[in-house]
Order: C-alpha cells, then sequence, then structure tokens
C-alpha cells in the first residue's frame, strides 16, 4: 500500500491513524545502528537502485539519517544545514543520508530537481512506508523532518523532530560534534 502525500497531511493533521506492523518491523523508540541494519530495510536511489538501508549506514562512522519531504518547510530551512554538516565533517567520515517519505514512482523526477536545486551533495533515496511507520511506531502521523544522529559505536545520539534555524541548528551541531568524537568505554 502507497501512501499519498495527502494521506501523510490528513494523518499529520488528524493524528488518528495508527497502523499496525509485525514486531520484528517496530523498531524501539531510540533505535541503535545494529536494530536498524537488521531489519534490512530497502531503499530506492535517485537513480532507481534498490539498496539495503544496512549498505549505507557503514559501520564504524558517525551517520546523520534524516526522513525528510520536498513539501516540508522545515525539512527546506534544515537541508543547507545538513549539507554543511556533510562538507564540514567529511573528513571525520560522517555519512549524511536524507530519505523523502515522496513515493518513488510519482515523485522521483521532482526529488530529483529538487535535490539538484537545493545542491544536496549527501546521499539521497526514498524510505518506503514500512520504514518510516517502523521509525515511528507503527504511526503514519507524519514526523518531519526526523533527524537521527548516530556515533561511530552506533548509538544513537540524538533523535531529533522538527527543526528550526536556531534551536534546531544548535541542538544538531552538537550532537553531530558528540557522533564525531569516538566514545570511551568505561574504565578507560
Amino acid at each position: 500500500m502507497k501512501l499519498s502525500k495527502s494521506f501523510f497531511w490528513l494523518a499529520a493533521t488528524v493524528s488518528l491513524v495508527v497502523f499496525s506492523l509485525p514486531v520484528s518491523a517496530q523498531l524501539p523508540a531510540e533505535p541503535s545502528l545494529d536494530q536498524i541494519k537488521a531489519e534490512k530495510f530497502i531503499v530506492r536511489t535517485l537513480d532507481g537502485k534498490k539498496l539495503e538501508l544496512n549498505k549505507l549506514l557503514t559501520s564504524g562512522k558517525p551517520i546523520v539519517l534524516d526522513i525528510w519531504a520536498t513539501w516540508c518547510g522545515p525539512c527546506r530551512q534544515e537541508i543547507p544545514h545538513l549539507i554543511e554538516l556533510a562538507d564540514q565533517y567529511r573528513k571525520d567520515g560522517l555519512i549524511v543520508i536524507g530519505l523523502t517519505t515522496e513515493d518513488y514512482e510519482t515523485q522521483r523526477n521532482r526529488v530529483k530537481s529538487f535535490v539538484k536545486e537545493y545542491g544536496m551533495t549527501y546521499n539521497v533515496g526514498f524510505a518506503s512506508e514500512q520504514l518510516y511507520l517502523a521509525f515511528n511506531s507503527g504511526s503514519a502521523a507524519m514526523r518531519i523532518p526526523q533527524t537521527f544522529v548516530f556515533g561511530t559505536d552506533g548509538k544513537l545520539v540524538k533523535r531529533l523532530i522538527g527543526y528550526n534555524t536556531r534551536i534546531g541548528r544548535e541542538m544538531l551541531n552538537s550532537a553531530v560534534a558528540e557522533a564525531v568524537t569516538p566514545r570511551k568505554e568505561v574504565g578507560q
């Protein structure tokens, strides 16, 4: 079943639509990279290739995983910041992945044009409905942008829902700075 933009808008407005997924497809509220990799979610890239998300989530590297859409105002505000972070921390191995909630079949050309217009230099793909629902405990209520920052150890540093240019920027900067710094084990 494909969810259209209008459905997501209705679900976000009403916030009553809840889908039930098999237990194996539901991630905890604060997932680790290992838990996401275990699900073997398939994403479509801009050029149409199907790719397991876990192949993009290279182990041992800090990751920013952003769920967004072209029609989302806060997403548009966050994108230049994500480009900046990707460039700033590239030498530290940071991988930024943007997954749009839009439908690959009907919105691919629109997303391609958007990516070009906004100069998105990081990895961009399409989040499947199953992936979006799994990251949101089965709820179809639209919560974007939704940004997950993982450290080099694969543990979640910060989950941000929404974005504003002042507070969101500060929180994301802090989380990425923490993510690129290897964590010391207790007792070292």
